[in-house]
């Protein structure tokens, strides 16, 4: 848990300046939690080809957090790499899965990783094919695996009606050279409350200092 809240600050701090692309920055992977799965009926994973879904914990630009991957097909390299990040226009279907399981997903994967494997299943799905997983090009035989199910649950939520509430900056992270995955990290929207408090805070401080330099004048 203090490796998830560690990493959901440096989030926050990195989505800042994260708004336009920035130079390329080195990436390094610290730490992932994945859980294998196979696709019998082949698709863009080809028959019977192992597949990791991954939660990656990664250290960009001095700060450390957890991303899931874009793109199924393309491998993380485990060496340093050259990533430039940007803002992310999260389709309403991504928003919906986020806002409805991204926490409580990486919440678990201490104890159980599968609801972390089952959400970037869902990710791949929202993003790459067509939101089913027993048809098009990332599908799987049938939904008897416990992660499949799982991911299935969470795509039917996702492509549901459920309203948004936009709780999340996107932050991509795109390979420059070698080749690697494309990841995606969020951090939360500071509340509208959030930000009235801390411009109140500010505004208090600069009286006070105001009323200390006048006083010693």
């Amino acid at each position: 848990m203090h490796l998830i809240v560690r990493a959901s600050i440096a989030a926050a701090v990195f989505a800042l300046a994260s708004g336009s692309a920035l130079a390329a920055s080195n990436l390094q992977v610290v730490d992932s939690h994945s859980v294998s799965l196979f696709t019998a009926s082949g698709g863009a994973f080809g028959p019977g080809r192992a597949i990791s879904p991954t939660l990656w914990q990664v250290k960009y630009d001095s700060n450390t957090f957890l991303a899931f991957c874009l793109d199924p097909n393309v491998a993380v390299s485990n060496s340093a790499n050259n990533y430039s990040s940007s803002a992310f226009a999260a389709s309403d279907s991504v928003k919906r899965l986020y806002e409805g399981y991204y926490a409580s997903s990486i919440a678990n994967v201490s104890t159980s990783v599968d609801s972390a494997a089952a959400f970037q299943l869902a990710l791949w799905e929202l993003n790459n094919d067509n939101a089913n997983l027993l048809t098009g090009g990332l599908r799987f035989r049938n939904l008897s695996n416990a992660v499949v199910m799982q991911a299935n649950s969470m795509l039917g939520v996702a492509t549901g009606n459920g309203a948004i509430q936009n709780l999340y900056n996107y932050t991509s992270l795109t390979s420059v050279n070698p080749a690697s995955q494309t990841l995606l990290s969020v951090s939360p929207v500071p509340e509208a409350q959030t930000w009235a408090m801390l411009v109140a805070g500010l505004g208090l401080l600069g009286f006070m200092a105001r009323r200390r330099n006048a006083g010693a004048a």
